[in-house]
This record gives C-alpha cells, sequence and structure tokens, in this order.
C-alpha cells in the first residue's frame, strides 16, 4: 500500500486584526477509502502547473525541517507533525497579516523509488443538492480544480541532504501566499530551470546540426516530446533513460559538453515549447509558427525588426483579398 499516512488540518484567517485560527485533528484518517484518490489527484494538479520550483530547506530558520526530521526518526507521530506545522503556518500568517481560509491536506507514500510527503491547500466550494424528496439543500465540497498551493517533499532526498528535495507549485490568486508558504518551509531555490533547459536545449541543437535533414529535425521532436512527457507527470528527464528512448549517442554527447555535470534535468516547460514554436502577442497582435519555418516560409530581418511571411494560411490570405477588394 503506497499511502502510509493521511490526516488533514483546518486553517483560517479571515480578519488581519484577528490571530489565525487553526482546527487540529488529532487522529489520522484511514488511508483506505479516499487517501489514493486524493494523492493521485493531486500528483496531476502538481504536474500540470508549469510553475513548479525545485529547492531545498534553508539551515537559517529550522521550524519545518526539524519538526520533519523529529517525525522520521519516530520522534513524534505524523499526526503531531501535521498539527505542529500548520500552528507554525498560522504563525507566518499573522506575522504577514495574510488572510487565509481552506484545510492542508497532508498525505505520505512509500514507493519503490523513495517515500514521500504532499501537503496541499484545499478549499471548499458552495453547491446545491437534491434529497430524496426533491428538496434543495445548499452543501459545500472539496474543489480540487480551486487547489492552492502545494508542497512536494523526497524524503530520501531529505535523508541524503540532497540540495533538490522540495518542490512547490502555486494555484491561481495564491501570489499573496507564496512570500509566506516559503518563510514557513524556510524554502530556498536550487534550481534554475530555464537557464539549465536553455543550456540543454542549445546542447541537443548542436548535436542534431551534425545528422542529415531528415533525422535531425524528428529527434528534435521526440526529445521535446520525451521532456514535456516527464514534466506533465512531475518527474525530471534522467539523460539515461532519454537516450535509451530517443538516441544511443544523445547522452554521451551531453555530458561531454556540459557547463556542470548533471545526471538529469528538471525541464522549463515555456523553453520546451518555444524549442519548436515561436510565440508572441500584443493587444493588436498574436503570432505563432514553428521554428522550422525561419529562413523559409519566415524570414526575418533583426534590423528593421521586421517578420516576412510567405505561404500564408488559406483563410487569412481570403481574408486579407476580400478586404483588400473592399468586398
Amino acid at each position: 500500500m503506497p499511502v502510509t499516512h493521511f490526516t488533514i488540518q483546518q486553517i483560517s484567517k479571515t480578519d488581519t486584526q484577528q490571530a489565525c485560527e487553526v482546527t487540529q485533528k488529532e487522529a489520522e484518517f484511514s488511508t483506505e477509502q479516499y487517501a489514493h484518490s486524493i494523492i493521485s489527484e493531486f500528483k496531476r494538479i502538481q504536474g500540470s502547473r508549469a510553475g513548479r520550483q525545485y529547492g531545498t530547506f534553508s539551515p537559517e530558520h529550522p521550524g519545518f525541517k526539524a519538526l520533519l526530521m523529529q517525525w522520521r526518526e519516530d520522534q513524534i507521530p505524523f499526526a503531531r507533525f501535521a498539527q505542529q506545522v500548520t500552528r507554525q503556518l498560522g504563525l507566518q500568517l499573522d506575522a504577514h497579516e495574510e488572510l487565509f481560509q481552506g484545510y492542508l491536506c497532508f498525505l505520505a507514500e512509500t514507493l519503490e523509488r523513495g517515500d514521500r510527503l504532499f501537503i496541499f491547500h484545499l478549499r471548499q466550494t458552495a453547491a446545491l443538492t437534491l434529497n430524496k424528496s426533491l428538496e434543495l439543500l445548499e452543501t459545500d465540497y472539496i474543489e480540487f480544480s480551486e487547489t492552492g498551493f502545494g508542497v512536494s517533499i523526497d524524503l530520501q532526498s531529505f535523508a541524503d541532504q540532497a540540495d533538490k528535495c522540495l518542490t512547490l507549485s502555486f494555484g491561481r490568486g495564491d501570489r499573496g501566499i507564496k512570500p509566506v508558504v516559503c518563510e514557513w518551509l524556510s524554502y530556498i531555490d536550487t534550481v534554475d530551470k530555464r537557464a539549465e533547459t536553455e543550456h540543454f536545449l542549445a546542447l541537443v541543437d548542436t548535436y542534431c546540426n551534425d545528422l542529415p535533414e531528415e533525422e535531425s529535425q524528428p529527434l528534435r521532436e521526440k526529445v521535446i516530446d520525451y521532456c514535456m512527457d516527464q514534466d506533465k507527470a512531475g518527474e525530471a528527464v534522467v539523460f539515461t533513460e532519454l537516450s535509451d528512448t530517443v538516441d544511443p549517442g544523445l547522452e554521451r554527447y551531453v555530458r561531454q559538453h556540459q557547463e556542470t555535470p548533471r545526471d538529469e534535468l528538471i525541464p522549463d516547460r515555456k523553453q520546451l515549447r518555444n524549442y519548436l514554436r515561436f510565440t508572441g502577442k500584443n493587444n493588436d497582435l498574436s503570432i505563432s509558427f514553428a521554428s522550422t519555418s525561419l529562413g523559409k516560409e519566415v524570414e526575418f530581418d533583426p534590423q528593421q525588426e521586421v517578420l516576412m511571411i510567405r505561404n500564408l494560411p488559406k483563410t487569412l490570405l481570403q481574408q486579407l483579398k476580400k478586404l483588400h477588394l473592399g468586398e
């Protein structure tokens, strides 16, 4: 059974002049009934968020980390750990005077690749339901699409004191709570996804440039597809696995030309998308085209900052001709 611990704590701060209220559950929930479906939903949500951050715990403020170590060393039970870190978040909310409401859901799982801890902010939504007498009644339900911040901790990496054991993600409207959560965890960034992805894609480009044209573009697309699939699953791109799946020589080339030796990549989704397509928009214009079109159907004059486009889409061409003819 992968889910080993499951509990939920309520936390509420609806007035900046009042202290945060925490309603605690003393015992854990059974992991039999709902835990597996909830953790699957959390993983799907985490994987769908492109702005995930990766890092570790700062040694300067060890409050959360200390409690995590106490639980892992069996000094306190899981429910006590959840209670105490929820109270810590309440103190952070009071210090920032940030309004917040909902539930913290704590789930721990054990898998072959190692143990993980998930913490997610759940929100409830009001709705209507019908009873057996066909009477309309108000009810509240958990709306997973409105899930707030999420925390995933690789407990094996944490035990090994690795510089990448924490994953953070935030939902819509979470901008105000972001600094509170980072301080609560004492989180520090250790992965620059954008820079590392840019460097990796530059290596892929150089590698593909030495291949015949009929092989290079399909290989680029396979690399991007694989990296996108890993990102959506919330997993790193391990170079040995990428090489086994896409091209045997790619891993060797990447390792030989890396600025800093690494075994894996946490990809930046925006960089992956832009690698195959150029996109941009402003208030009056939206443009998107395949990167392979540059220098062919699309030409760029950097001096004049002008794009020249040939082979226009049929529907667009018809609209422009109709306008030109004044029809």
